[in-house]
């Protein structure tokens, strides 16, 4: 008896795992940020519609490891990824009410290339469950999440170009 009760719950806690996974490889319908001009969108739907590879990367512009993440990209990879792999680059800013109209002047100033959202609101923290910036998402043409990645360190795109490989098979 105490054999099949384990089991049981066994059974339990991994169906239950696996449904939260399930539910943890797609960003959620709920989560919205705002394009430039203040539009709402839902990320998930934003993203579908480009339906190609994306790399969608948390930033904010008080965040240097953000910002140097992405410049070194930009500078390093984005053209030659956006050739060999054909994919879509989307930075997202987690600026708050008071630093999002900085938002501008930064992409502006840099010239990145990504297409740029916003969060002011900060709910993609809780949505995907992630808590320090910069945090990269790498999505593929099905809308799952492939590979995650939080914080930066020079040398961490190679892993992120492996990934985009795979993903983009």
């Amino acid at each position: 008896m105490k054999l099949t009760n384990f089991l049981f719950v066994a059974l339990v806690v991994l169906l239950a795992s696996s449904s939260a996974f399930a539910q943890d490889k797609q960003l959620p319908s709920s989560l919205t940020v705002e394009t430039t001009q203040g539009q709402k969108v839902s990320l998930k739907e934003y993203i579908a519609k480009k339906g190609k590879v994306t790399v969608v990367s948390f930033w904010a512009t008080w965040c240097k490891p953000c910002t140097n993440e992405l410049d070194n990209i930009a500078s390093d990879y984005y053209d030659d990824w956006k050739e060999e792999y054909d994919i879509e680059f989307v930075a997202v800013s987690m600026d708050n009410s008071r630093t999002k109209s900085k938002v501008a002047g930064v992409v502006d100033t840099k010239g990145w290339e990504y297409d740029i959202l916003c969060n002011p609101d900060n709910t993609a923290y809780q949505a995907l469950g992630f808590n320090t910036i910069p945090f990269t998402l790498l999505i593929d043409a099905d809308g799952n999440i492939v590979y995650k990645h939080t914080g930066y360190a020079p040398g961490a795109e190679e892993e992120l170009q492996e990934a985009i490989e795979k993903a983009s098979e």
